[in-house]
């Protein structure tokens, strides 16, 4: 097989590989068992040869190995008077190694040793055919079988450089676009002039806005993070929350236009607040992408269909439509679709597969061949129809794989196999073998093997009631099953493969873009925001308090500076985020905003990891309270608790539970929000509540030490 056992290839394709082997030498091993009464030395060394050709198969592929198995063959060919079929095995290893120049000298000894044995031409024809049938059989099995290895160990490989080049894409764009804007910042907050405030505020407020639109460009490939925060949102807000995937992401722009759909539908079942239960459905049909969702919210269903129009003209620009209404079971329920991405070409098949698919075809034509040597000349025409047939139906249904009438199809292929099985000569039998392995293929292997079992039983009864070994025909029969078995199994497992590695690259790709935008938000957003908080302050102290201003000046440098900081390290760079520094900032943030800031536990030692993740959790706090509430207190507290460290958020700006459940998840946002946030700390073993208490609303996150 040339393969050690150190290989990561799949086991199904390295058994079929020595399983086809075995079975081409199968036939003369059970023969030569069968000759050692008569004739031990002769049985016995035909035996040793049929052993040693199969253990060279565990050997790795050289010619070394191909000249041994060669010599083996022809040791029990020549003294020991096998049947030159044996060879194949060996022939096999000769096109695995190259050795092209040697298929004829090999074929041709093999026929002169046929010749010696009779002058039936038609019997030399058949087994030369049957040597390089065989031959050609194990060498499209081994490349299959190395091409799954191969596909299957990149997958990894290759799925790390789809998201490398899709960070270096992320990189530039943000480069382009937030880098220049961070350094415009910086630099006119460097010269410290109050008279530069008007175009440092013009350009503060134009980096953010690219900044959340780069989000929420980054975050438009996916529903997972909408589909989460809104399941965070109904919970807060006391809904049982219900979702069910039935789509494909990547969804390009057409889950942009979903998220935007699922974060109203969700918004307003919360603001209106009545509702119990909340599902979520999406699925593909048609080339339409859809969400439905359902919720039992009296009131909901009240506001009827005219609290969505304006998400109704977004949805019918982008060439979909949207509906929402009461239901026979009471429940409200808007349905959105969307024509769904075109998808990506269809991958082009590897060389090897290409090869190995052509070649299949080869065998197929030369097993006609061989079929039609036995057949009676008053029948070659009917064989000759019979054979298009079942070589029509092997390529549309096992090779192309169709689905449709693809029960017909082998009912037809049985019947056309068993009934000409008495007329059409003893090399008929061989469409049993194709017949046996498009059932393999075809059916369950828990049904398949039963009825392949029971196939060949027929095919041996057949051919006993010819004057035919049973024995010998049903394995001849089985040789050429697991042949075309072992040839279509192993290039549908490269497919498999391969669509598996491109959808694991694919989902890679997915969750770097989501990682960006989540850190976009998380990170920089937070910071542009205190820059714009500050240079607004700015402006209003800079005629009462020149001094004040300019020290708020000073801050957006900081900011700047820090926030160019972060750009680096999400595009790649280094990060060092000190959760000291984090608290800091936030006081300060809060503090200009006039929000009175009580701090618990800044003095304690965060581990730098759980503060790295910490961090995040505080801005976006910080930035809900700034954004959306009307708090005038906050508390910010820090404590080791266990083997954890557990931070809280409190603002006394939120009372209300329902708008606090749109509050902190950020509507309308580009954001991650409470979604986001929670599986932020999940991938950390973290966790986080959120929701109102007694007037206030308190965010809490927990992180190992």
């Amino acid at each position: 097989m040339g393969f050690t056992g150190n290989d990561n290839m799949p086991r199904l394709a390295r058994g079929l590989v020595f399983a086809v082997a075995a079975a081409l030498v199968s036939v003369h091993f059970a023969k030569a068992l069968g000759r050692i009464p008569a004739d031990p030395a002769a049985g016995l060394t035909i035996v040793a040869a049929c052993a040693a050709i199969l253990a060279l198969e565990f050997r790795p592929a050289s010619w070394p190995r191909a000249v041994a198995q060669l010599a083996c063959g022809f040791l029990a060919v020549v003294p020991g008077g096998a049947s030159i079929g044996l060879l194949a095995v060996p022939v096999g290893a000769v096109f695995l190694q190259g050795l092209w120049v040697l298929v004829p000298p090999v074929l041709a000894a093999a026929a002169w040793v046929e010749a010696v044995r009779t002058d039936n031409v038609r019997d030399i024809v058949d087994m030369c055919i049957t040597v390089l049938l065989g031959g050609m059989a194990l060498y499209a099995v081994t490349t299959l079988a190395a091409l799954a290895a191969r596909v299957h160990g990149t997958r990894l490989t290759l799925t790390a450089a789809a998201v490398t080049t899709e960070r270096l894409r992320i990189a530039s764009g943000l480069d382009a676009d937030l880098s220049s804007g961070l350094t415009r910042i910086r630099e006119l907050a460097a010269k410290a002039d109050p008279n530069v405030l008007d175009v440092l505020l013009t350009d503060a407020r134009a980096t953010l806005a690219a900044t959340r639109a780069t989000a929420a460009d980054l975050r438009s490939l996916s529903l997972a993070p909408e589909s989460a925060s809104a399941r965070a949102l109904l919970q807060s807000a006391g809904v049982e929350a219900d979702v069910v995937t039935g789509h494909t992401e990547p969804l390009g722009p057409a889950g942009t236009v979903l998220a935007t759909v699922l974060r109203e539908a969700v918004t307003a079942v919360v603001r209106v607040g009545d509702a119990r239960h909340c599902q979520i459905v999406t699925g593909e049909a048609g080339g339409q992408v859809m969400l439905r969702v359902a919720s039992d919210g009296v009131r909901t269903a009240a506001l009827g269909a005219d609290v969505l129009d304006g998400l109704a003209q977004r949805v019918r620009a982008s060439g979909g439509r949207l509906a929402a209404g009461l239901e026979a079971d009471g429940r409200f329920a808007v349905e959105a679709s969307v024509p769904a991405t075109p998808a990506s070409a269809v991958p082009v098949d590897a060389p090897e597969l290409r090869r190995a698919t052509a070649l299949y075809y080869i065998l197929l034509a030369a097993f006609c061949v061989r079929t039609l040597l036995y057949v009676p000349a008053a029948l070659i025409a009917p064989a000759v129809l019979v054979l298009a047939i079942l070589c029509a139906l092997q390529v549309v249904y096992s090779v192309w794989e169709a689905k449709r009438h693809s029960e017909a199809a082998l009912v037809l292929f049985a019947a056309l196999t068993f009934a000409p099985m008495h007329a059409f000569g003893q090399n008929w039998i061989a469409a049993l073998g194709l017949l046996t392995g498009s059932l393999l293929i075809a059916l369950p292997l828990p049904l398949g093997v039963p009825v392949v079992a029971a196939a060949l039983g027929v095919g041996g009864f057949v051919a006993s009631a010819d004057g035919t070994s049973a024995a010998s025909a049903v394995l001849n029969a089985l040789v050429t099953c697991l042949i075309v078995y072992g040839m279509l199994r192993l290039a549908r497992l490269v497919r498999e493969l391969q669509q598996a590695g491109d959808g694991l690259a694919r989902a890679a790709v997915v969750g770097e873009r989501l990682r960006a935008a989540r850190d976009l938000h998380d990170l920089l957003g937070h910071g542009l925001t205190a820059i714009l908080l500050k240079a607004e302050l700015a402006v209003r102290l800079r005629d009462t308090d020149p001094s004040r201003c300019r020290a708020e000046i000073r801050d957006v440098e900081r900011l700047a500076a820090q926030g160019e900081h972060e750009l680096r390290a999400l595009t790649g760079g280094p990060r060092d985020l000190s959760f000291g520094d984090e608290l800091a900032s936030a006081a300060a943030v809060l503090a200009a905003a006039d929000v009175v800031v009580e701090l618990e536990g800044d003095e304690l030692p965060v581990p730098s990891a759980a503060g790295a993740v910490l961090g995040v959790v505080l801005r976006e706090a910080v930035t809900n309270v700034l954004r959306h509430s009307a708090a005038r207190h906050a508390r910010i507290a820090v404590t080791m608790v266990e083997a954890a460290v557990r931070l809280e958020v409190e603002n006394d700006g939120v009372a209300d539970a329902a708008v606090a459940a749109v509050v902190v998840r950020g509507a309308g946002s580009t954001g991650s929000g409470v979604g986001g946030l929670t599986l932020r700390l999940a991938e950390h073993g973290g966790t986080l509540t959120a929701g109102p208490d007694d007037g206030w609303y308190v965010l809490c996150a927990e992180v190992p030490r």
